[in-house]
């Protein structure tokens, strides 16, 4: 004999389809994280490409000679030198049109591209207000030097590029986690509500979830 009447049954059976929030929502967090992840590798695939093909090593030139390039006022025109003792290399504009002013100037910042085994330092960028053909000369005093012509790459622009690769795959993952947890949170909660709808026949509200 039970005082008070016998023990309850074993749980009741309750279908997953009646559960809230729906099962969608772990497919939603799942499709965020690869989404973030996927714009991490591509953003880092796309720096260094960038990165590496700033320089023409294929125009490659050694002390004394010089290059000729196609430099536009909105250009970001840069030498590269490979070679021991890069600061005491020198370049200029050998010829030019008569009516423009080139600069070449030192960059506030270095950047450093490896292609293959060789090693290039960005030294020199070049700017100009008339777009034509222009004879760079460069040399050092000992001719030890090798110069390339290239791009002027922007260091901060590389360094956002390896933010986001790094940022965007983390916050997704975070964003990720935080809505399974809470799905798996609000699906347990409204479980049990339904168990005791099974079991007491109670008739209040469940917990708010989303459909």
């Amino acid at each position: 004999m039970y005082p008070y009447g016998p023990p309850p049954g074993p749980p009741p059976r309750i279908d997953t389809r009646q559960l809230r929030p729906r099962r969608r929502w772990f497919v939603v967090a799942g499709v965020i994280a690869a989404v973030c992840v996927g714009i991490g590798i591509a953003s880092f695939v796309l720096t260094l490409t960038s990165a590496v093909d700033s320089v023409d090593d294929g125009k490659a030139f050694t002390s004394g000679q010089s290059v000729t390039l196609r430099i536009g006022p909105d250009d970001d025109a840069a030498i590269y030198v490979h070679g021991p003792f890069v600061t005491r290399a020198h370049c200029e504009i050998a010829s030019g049109p008569p009516d423009s002013a080139p600069r070449v100037t030192t960059p506030d910042s270095s950047f450093t591209v490896t292609r293959g085994s060789v090693e290039w330092e960005r030294v020199f960028v070049i700017k100009t207000d008339t777009a034509a053909d222009y004879r760079v000369l460069c040399d050092d005093p000992r001719g030890a030097l090798t110069f390339a012509p290239g791009d002027d790459a922007d260091f901060a622009s590389f360094v956002g590029g390896i933010l986001v690769t790094v940022v965007v795959p983390l916050v997704g993952l975070l964003a990720a986690t935080g809505v399974a947890i809470i799905v798996g949170v609000r699906r347990g909660r409204h479980r049990r509500w339904l168990e005791a709808q099974a079991y007491y026949g109670y008739r209040g509200p469940p917990a708010r979830n989303s459909r």
